[in-house]
């Protein structure tokens, strides 16, 4: 099983491939057990910060030895990054996917580092996902808004697409990242007009907090990769607080395994609305 197959089937059978955000172990190792006991692929991500905090050989190391000892699939995706240098360094070092963000470049510089990075990439056969027009946001919660990102048009993601040769692109729809008092309406008709033209995966981010029927559009549309960070984070760190609050408790391991027990929860209550899960 490889990456760029298992979004090819994603699309063919309308279901989507969760990428879930980590940068402690006990939260790699609770998207790991949700999709064991789901029998569902999915992808492990960490962004530029994640990846820094964690190490990129360390994730490779983890994510494969956990891999290997739980008997389920895991792809790992280098995301948001913006220095070409770490992310050829994260293609050395074993990622399945990375994700390159010019988002905030020029279209025309964007596109020539992205054809930097594909080319790159190309040589071991790691996938690339591109980005052409801000998603706006940040990982948190309840904050006021939402942020309505300008939305990009298609004939210009159309030639980033074709110029880079990118495997798949992040899609602006009206997505934000985190999660708003009120949430913006997506432009889910963008996905299949983008799909009408090329052949590439697209992928939502931001994710979390958007409804199930949103999601379940989106899926129908051709979305076939849909990123989840904030609800995570937010789960451990709820778990975590009501682990502290046991007086004189210091033993990380007592503190830890809740947060990873509701991290593996939330993956899975996702993995069931994307239905990447057998019947």
């Amino acid at each position: 099983m490889n990456l760029i197959d298992t979004l090819k089937e994603a699309r063919k059978n309308k279901w989507s491939l969760g990428q879930f955000n980590f940068s402690t172990a006990d939260q790699l190792q609770g998207i790991a057990m949700a999709a064991k006991e789901m029998n569902t692929p999915v992808i492990c991500g960490t962004s530029e910060g994640e990846s820094s905090f964690f190490g990129i050989e360390e994730a490779v190391a983890m994510v494969r030895a956990i891999e290997k000892k739980e008997k389920t699939k895991l792809f790992l995706n280098f995301y948001h990054g913006k220095d070409v240098n770490i992310l050829k360094k994260a293609v050395d070092s074993g990622y399945d996917m990375v994700h390159f963000d010019g988002s905030g470049l020029p279209i025309d510089e964007n596109i020539e580092l992205t054809k930097e990075v594909v080319f790159y990439a190309r040589r071991k056969n790691v996938l690339v996902e591109g980005e052409l027009g801000q998603i706006l946001g940040s990982s948190a919660m309840h904050l006021k808004g939402p942020k309505q990102s300008t939305l990009t048009s298609i004939e210009k993601v159309v030639k980033f697409v074709e110029q880079t040769g990118v495997d798949g692109v992040a899609l602006d729809v009206g997505n934000v990242h985190g999660i708003y008092e009120e949430m913006p309406s997506l432009r889910l008709d963008r996905v299949s007009e983008l799909l009408s033209f090329v052949e590439c995966f697209v992928a939502l981010h931001g994710g979390s907090g958007v409804s199930r029927e949103d999601i379940k559009n989106a899926i129908l549309k051709g979305v076939v990769k849909i990123n989840i960070n904030t609800e995570l984070r937010c789960a451990w760190r709820k778990s975590l607080e009501q682990a502290l609050e046991k007086e004189g408790e210091v033993a990380p391991y007592k503190i830890l395994f809740p947060a990873k027990e509701a991290v593996k929860e939330k993956v899975k209550e996702k993995i069931n609305i994307f239905k990447s899960c057998p019947k």
